[in-house]
């Protein structure tokens, strides 16, 4: 018998944060940072007590500023994220700043969320995408297109003082050279892909051995460089900083972060890498994945799984050509001067006809494994990969951005 699955109840509590705040000695939060410490424990408290009181269902709690006027900036704890949401244009001449309206339409943007079913971070995300459009158009109510500009869609942390550096300006061409990335999950496959013509490659190896990595990435380096073509190394970036400073090595591009590698950074680390002069891409699967990596300002952020992919378990559910559209014509938005456009890769069960649909959608490069690794003959897949990339770049317009992101978490 078929069994149907039921998704587990959310509940949304927009909370006021400054009661609690009274609640404590005045010289309790006067130092810098105690009142923040103050307000997220709080706000973690709260959700303990929601999911003790109310089991068997999600809770996300927004703690804002009330009737405050201060900086817009909203505290998320969820089952699947917490930390700070900010706008992108915090700290600088067009910074937004809170108001009771604008924590009306956080609670009702989160609960038109929750009525499309996102998981309870994503829907936090959605929230003060809501609040800050409403304090856009001066503090009105919730406007009817808010999900749309990325000058609204806040950033999981503060963003960093420096962004990393661009990748070259070709890329948001349609039919550049760099259309298509090769992600290879070994140093032999790397030069095999550069030997092909692919001119953008990445090293993942996942379980290097003992004293291989190091020699790995020499490898990679050399060929790419020879080959003028842009190598990135996947979650090793000591290894790669390694290569760049001691060995005073080229042919390193740039570092790719996975979700728990980036988190498992400082902003100490991320300064070695900048300062190194490597770029930075990152992954993300989910809106408050998205947000975290806008906080550290990267060269380009990747979307998937597209399509369900063999190459590693994930919860997600694909995104499909629709959620590029919109992942893209986010990224390709500008938040201001310190937040421009960025490059989108689309990866996760591509084939030619799949890699033009997302070229079509918006990406900017589209990212393959298997497709190559897997092919009879691979120098005939890079040929038709890179043809149909080029084709959907063609035809950007093909697939409209839905006005709602759709969902890559069953909640």
């Amino acid at each position: 018998m078929m069994t149907t699955f039921q998704p587990q109840p959310l509940t949304v509590h927009a909370m006021d944060w400054q009661p609690a705040l009274a609640e404590l000695a005045a010289g309790a939060v006067s130092a810098a940072g105690a009142a923040d410490a103050a307000i997220e424990a709080w706000a973690e408290r709260c959700r303990a007590d929601l999911e003790a009181a109310l089991p068997g269902q999600q809770h996300l709690v927004l703690a804002h500023p009330g009737a405050v006027r201060e900086a817009a900036r909203v505290y998320l704890s969820s089952p699947q994220a917490q930390g700070w949401l900010h706008s992108p244009l915090a700290g600088g001449p067009g910074a937004p700043h809170w108001s009771a309206r604008a924590a009306d339409a956080l609670y009702m943007a989160a609960l038109q969320a929750q009525e499309h079913g996102f998981c309870a971070a994503d829907c936090g995300v959605l929230g003060m995408m809501g609040a800050l459009a409403s304090i856009e158009a001066l503090d009105q109510a919730l406007p009817l297109a808010f999900t749309g500009a990325r000058r609204h869609f806040p950033l999981l942390g503060a963003a960093r003082a420096q962004a990393f550096q661009a990748l070259p300006r070709s890329v948001h061409a349609a039919g550049h050279p760099h259309g298509l990335y090769a992600v290879m999950g070994d140093a032999d496959w790397v030069l095999r892909a550069l030997d092909l013509g692919v001119r953008v490659v990445q090293l993942r190896v996942k379980h290097p051995e003992a004293g291989q990595l190091d020699a790995d990435v020499a490898r990679c380096a050399e060929a790419a460089a020879r080959h003028g073509a842009l190598l990135y190394i996947n979650d090793h970036w000591q290894a790669a900083l390694r290569h760049v400073l001691y060995r005073n090595g080229h042919g390193i591009h740039g570092v790719h972060l996975g979700q728990e590698d980036l988190q498992t950074l400082s902003d100490a680390d991320l300064d070695r890498i900048q300062l190194a002069g490597l770029r930075l891409g990152v992954s993300t699967h989910s809106l408050w994945e998205l947000a975290r990596a806008l906080r550290v300002r990267p060269s380009y952020v990747a979307c998937g799984p597209v399509h369900a992919t063999t190459t590693k378990d994930m919860p997600w559910v694909p995104l499909g050509d629709a959620n590029v559209a919109w992942w893209a014509h986010l990224v390709h938005d500008e938040a201001g001067a310190d937040h421009p456009a960025l490059p989108l890769v689309a990866i996760g069960g591509m084939t030619p006809q799949r890699a033009r649909a997302a070229a079509a959608a918006g990406a900017d490069l589209v990212a393959v494994v298997s497709a190559l690794t897997t092919a009879a003959d691979p120098a005939q897949a890079v040929a038709a990969l890179r043809e149909a990339i080029a084709q959907g770049q063609a035809v950007r317009t093909e697939t409209p951005a839905p006005a709602w992101p759709l969902l890559t978490l069953v909640r």
